[in-house]
């Protein structure tokens, strides 16, 4: 009797490592060609999620608790909240679960043995009174509009982050859902915040004279910090975090967006959605939209751009991802072809996912390249080279990433159609190219052999970032806060390399770098009407490019002047809005250098490179780059 005890004590605990993939195309193989020294980094390394080929994740390697049962600390069994095996109810239910299986014959209710009821009611009466006086009122936009901005919230956003789904959304505002939940209603006056700041209606405008305060009205009706915690949270309420979030972003406070990041992880985690389910699980339409929620995205933006630590991480996440299904297929009256995507017809969802395993990798950087000295210690980061040895694994990841991207959202398919996969394939580039510049962005002001190359990777990112924007100035990809983000990371880029030049006295392009820069500023200063964080890049970017006296082609001599002349004032955030000037780009030309290089030439250079690419044949490769011959061969002399 003891060793059965003892077998089914010890053989739930026994935790599986999981076996290495070896087609698994992202960072579950970081660290492969660090030293045995590196232990931990490897074992970080292959403990993130494993994307492989057919897209589901690799095993859990821990069995966590729904609340049911003995656990069942909420009465109300439709909410249900997880605890991980390392809670102190893990073992009161293993406990529970041996008493069970020992006192079957017995069939003992436990639940009416000792829940008593005044501490286990999921509100107490009081609590509920005070839970009901704060239920809020909600005044809709006017069908009409709402219903407008609905629809342009669908085909602006929800292509890129799908946090909503289509019918279902539609179906239950077409049946007044959002009268009576005030849940669902907080979802709808977000979208239609967001929707307003792609429409022209000017009944968008909470104040008549100022677009930046487009949806205002509505967002401000919503409580973005619940006051009452005693509740689970909802499904309604994760698609709540989401959308607050990305509306802050283009508030003057964007940073607040970062707190509510947390909170939304938190909620997700209390409801388990960071784990995987069971084999065989059978996905309901509720649960399929929460592993929509692009929280775990958010995070990694915010985290990266005000560099702070994230929510969470990779390594603690195991759910499977979402079903590359279109909305339209998720129901089906044969319920074997319920979320099942035609055959050879591509799915909208599919970018969400590619961008979720990109996520992976800005991750992966976030815990390396850009953690404390005590985290680095702990993950054996140590030695002099184990940051180009760490952008080596993250280059080759992200050279397996674009590799992998699907036909319909590669550059070439992108730049000549049009329509959604053109803009979802413009904005995984952009991401792209934005996180290159973030991994390599450390070597450019450390003394290192690393900083030539790197310097050329964050230029070719930045100029290949500048292209894809100008490719679609006219979509809606240009105001999603990722693509803002990118294209002020590669103007300060381009930026840094001209005063660098200027500085050092090399000869390089400037004429190309200056319109590369414009591009850039036409792109936010297209959004900024309507974004505050827009504006501010454009401010500050000028900022920077304000006394570099290298007027472009197209750039009067009287409009440089005034652009130069700028002053103070009318950069600050608080100063009247400013008649900006930016230079005509000859688009002809521009397109013609297009189709000519490529959409997204960097790209194609970097991805082919082989493993074993010496520092010796990277500057002979710069050297043969338009324009920036001979200064090389001096700095290759100062390094070697």
């Amino acid at each position: 009797m003891s060793e059965q005890l003892q077998g089914k004590i010890g053989n739930d605990d026994t935790e599986q490592v999981p076996q290495e993939d070896p087609s698994a195309p992202l960072i579950s193989r970081l660290g492969s060609t660090l030293s045995d020294s590196s232990s931990t980094y490897n074992m970080l390394s292959a403990g993130l999620p494993t994307i492989t080929s057919n897209g589901s994740t690799t095993p859990s390697d821990g069995d966590g608790i729904i609340s049911n049962g003995l656990l069942d600390l909420y009465s109300d069994p439709i909410h249900t909240r997880f605890f991980g095996p390392s809670s102190g109810f893990a073992l009161m239910k293993k406990t529970y679960d041996l008493k069970s299986e020992v006192m079957s014959e017995q069939n003992i209710p436990l639940h009416a043995l000792f829940q008593r009821p005044e501490y286990w009611l999921q509100v107490q009466p009081w609590e509920r009174a005070s839970r009901d006086q704060q239920i809020p009122k909600y005044n809709f936009p006017e069908t009409s509009l709402m219903l407008s901005l609905v629809s342009l919230y669908l085909v602006s956003v929800n292509i890129f982050f799908p946090i909503i789904h289509t019918p279902t959304f539609q179906q239950a505002i077409a049946e007044g859902v959002h009268f009576r939940d005030q849940h669902f209603g907080a979802t709808v006056l977000l979208v239609c915040a967001i929707g307003s700041r792609y429409s022209t209606d000017p009944r968008v405008l909470h104040v008549p004279d100022s677009e930046l305060s487009s949806g205002h009205q509505w967002f401000a009706q919503v409580r973005t910090l619940r006051q009452s915690l005693l509740e689970v949270p909802s499904l309604y309420e994760l698609q709540q975090c989401c959308l607050s979030i990305l509306y802050l972003i283009g508030t003057p406070e964007p940073s607040q967006s970062w707190i509510l990041v947390v909170l939304g992880i938190r909620f997700s985690c209390e409801l388990g959605l960071h784990r995987r389910k069971p084999d065989g699980h059978k996905w309901t339409f509720e649960e399929e939209q929460a592993k929509r929620v692009v929280l775990v995205t958010l995070d990694k933006l915010t985290a990266s751009f005000l560099g702070r630590p994230p929510a969470i991480h990779d390594e603690d996440i195991d759910a499977d991802l979402p079903i590359q299904c279109d909305d339209e297929y998720w129901e089906n009256t044969n319920r074997s072809l319920a979320f099942k995507q035609p055959a050879g017809k591509p799915s909208v969802i599919t970018a969400f996912v590619s961008y979720l395993r990109l996520c992976d990798i800005l991750d992966f950087a976030l815990r390396t390249l850009y953690s404390t000295k005590k985290s680095q210690l702990l993950l054996g980061l140590v030695g002099q080279d184990w940051r180009e040895r760490v952008v080596y694994d993250l280059d080759s990841s992200l050279n397996e990433w674009i590799s992998s991207l699907p036909p319909h959202l590669r550059s070439e398919s992108g730049r000549q159609r049009e329509g959604v996969f053109a803009m979802q394939s413009a904005f995984l580039y952009t991401a792209y190219y934005h996180l290159q510049i973030y991994v390599h962005r450390p070597f450019l002001s450390r003394p290192s052999s690393r900083a030539l190359p790197s310097l050329s990777v964050c230029m070719t990112a930045a100029r290949s970032c500048a292209r894809v924007l100008d490719c679609q100035q006219n979509g809606s990809v240009a105001s999603l806060p990722h693509t803002q983000y990118a294209a002020f990371a590669a103007g300060v880029v381009l930026l840094f390399n001209l005063w660098a030049s200027k500085r050092a006295g090399t000869e390089i392009d400037q004429h190309k770098e200056i319109q590369n820069i414009w591009i850039l500023l036409g792109v936010l200063e297209a959004q900024e009407a309507k974004s505050a964080s827009a504006g501010r890049f454009w401010d500050m970017l000028m900022e920077l490019k304000r006394g570099y006296d290298h007027p472009t082609a197209e750039t009067s001599a009287d409009e440089v002047q005034e652009m130069n002349s700028l002053d103070d004032t009318h950069l600050g955030p608080q100063g009247p809005p400013i008649g900006k000037k930016t230079s005509s780009i000859d688009k002809t030309e521009h397109r013609e250098h297009l189709t000519t290089n490529r959409f997204g030439h960097g790209m194609d250079v970097w991805s082919i490179a082989p493993p074993g690419f010496t520092y010796d044949e990277w500057v002979n490769y710069i050297e043969n780059m338009s324009g920036m011959g001979g200064s090389f061969e001096q700095e290759k002399a100062v390094l070697s």
